[in-house]
């Protein structure tokens, strides 16, 4: 797998940094989580502070575009990006144990009905 940064924009005022790379691989497209830590090696970065948001490639293609942010802080991450997409860069383990959390929360917070059932 080869991938190389075609474009890298400071975008001062978001505290972040937006990137767009290009990569060859072979077989099926990598996952999330690989790709996260090649970019982070090319990129110097940090894995918590690195976000994916896009990976173009066409079907049968071993190519592939991908679009993402470098943030400054991780306040400024958790700001901008959607909960969506930072589940997206978790672990299938903790994707469910976040999904699990989240369900039991709003059972928590759903009001009762002061009516019983007889």
């Amino acid at each position: 797998m080869d991938i190389d940064i075609i474009n890298k924009k400071p975008e001062t005022l978001l505290k972040r940094t937006s990137f767009q790379a290009k990569m060859i691989f072979e077989g099926k497209t990598p996952s999330r989580t690989d790709l996260k830590k090649l970019l982070c090696s090319k990129l110097g970065s940090k894995d918590a502070l690195t976000v994916i948001s896009k990976i173009l490639n066409d079907y049968g293609s071993e190519r592939a575009i991908i679009n993402g942010y470098v943030y400054d802080d991780e306040d400024s991450m958790k700001d901008l990006e959607s909960k969506y997409v930072m589940l997206r860069h978790l672990s299938k383990a903790e994707q469910q144990a976040e999904k699990e959390k989240a369900k039991a929360a709003k059972q928590a917070a759903a009001p009762t009905s002061g009516k019983k059932k007889k």
